[in-house]
């Protein structure tokens, strides 16, 4: 009996460890992006891997979700993608839509470089949605 206790919570942690490291449903969807020097990309966050492509190049990279949180009203979600730190934050309460892509060099999730503006809807600003959001 006690082998069948070991071998469950082996299977139960597991399966939590598993599960940690997926990327959350909210940001797992097809995003129009935009960067600073106004290329324009399309970003797939799947599972545990992001596509990021614009009409020249490709790139699929393995990432891991390690935070996820609310902060003076913003979510966030922690993410590492080749042992550097990013965040994806979503600015505006309740609409998952809209995002920021930052890189983050401390431990606060909503402070960094922009990246990537990004929308699901229509194709982002850098310019304005760094404006809008980050400045202040």
């Amino acid at each position: 009996m006690k082998n069948k206790y070991k071998i469950f919570l082996l299977v139960c942690i597991t399966l939590i460890i598993m599960v940690g490291c997926s990327g959350s449903k909210e940001i797992q969807k097809t995003w129009k992006a935009e960067d600073a020097t106004d290329n324009v990309y399309s970003i797939e966050i799947k599972d545990k891997e992001i596509t990021i492509s614009n009409n020249k190049d490709t790139d699929k990279m393995d990432y891991k979700q390690n935070a996820v949180g609310t902060a003076n009203g913003v979510k966030y979600y922690g993410l590492t993608i080749d042992n550097e730190k990013y965040s994806i934050i979503f600015p505006e309460k309740g609409n998952t839509d809209l995002a920021l892509f930052l890189k983050i060099e401390s431990d606060d999730y909503l402070d960094g470089t922009l990246v990537y503006a990004m929308n699901t809807k229509e194709q982002p600003s850098y310019k304005d949605y760094a404006e809008k959001y980050l400045i202040k």
